[in-house]
């Protein structure tokens, strides 16, 4: 194309250089990196406070159990306590207990000490890494612990030391 004096010239075409391109999906990649292990705390927080907070309605219930009956319902018996817990029953070797998408509940522990226990429940293969649970000798605190087999992810230990430590996330 002729510019105005009649020689053929370059046209004015506005665009990005590969340069800026470049440094723009860097600065992106810097903002994923830092933000994606806040994201990933978050939601396992939001899990583990869905978890206590379930918990806690259990213990509630199986207090309630007790003061009826005389004795606190068995890790077996959830589907006695007077309490809806949304998820599906699922009756395996520790006999019924409710399953949601992330936790196993149920109104007892395998060492009969606690008043209500929610075990991380496995996903795609993975191994149950850590319980949230309330002890029948102090019901108002609720404790974590991590199984010792190492499948807890670094975010999981440090919010059940936190929760063990403070007593809240």
């Amino acid at each position: 194309m002729e510019n105005k004096n009649g020689l053929l010239g370059r046209l004015d075409v506005k665009a990005f250089t590969l340069i800026e391109l470049l440094v723009v999906v860097l600065i992106i990649g810097i903002l994923a990196a830092v933000a994606l292990p806040q994201y990933q705390k978050a939601v396992e927080k939001a899990r583990m406070t869905e978890a206590m907070t379930l918990v806690r309605a259990i213990a509630n219930a199986n207090q309630v159990f007790y003061m009826a009956n005389g004795r606190y319902a068995a890790q077996n018996e959830i589907d006695l306590l007077d309490i809806e817990i949304p998820g599906k029953v699922s009756a395996d070797w520790y006999g019924n207990r409710i399953q949601t998408k992330y936790f196993v509940y149920s109104p007892r522990g395998s060492g009969e000490g606690h008043l209500a226990v929610a075990q991380h429940a496995p996903q795609n293969g993975e191994t149950v890494v850590y319980y949230i649970y309330i002890p029948i000798n102090n019901p108002n605190r609720v404790y974590c612990s991590v199984y010792s087999d190492g499948g807890a992810t670094a975010i999981q230990r440090k919010l059940c030391q936190q929760l063990n430590s403070t007593g809240s996330l």
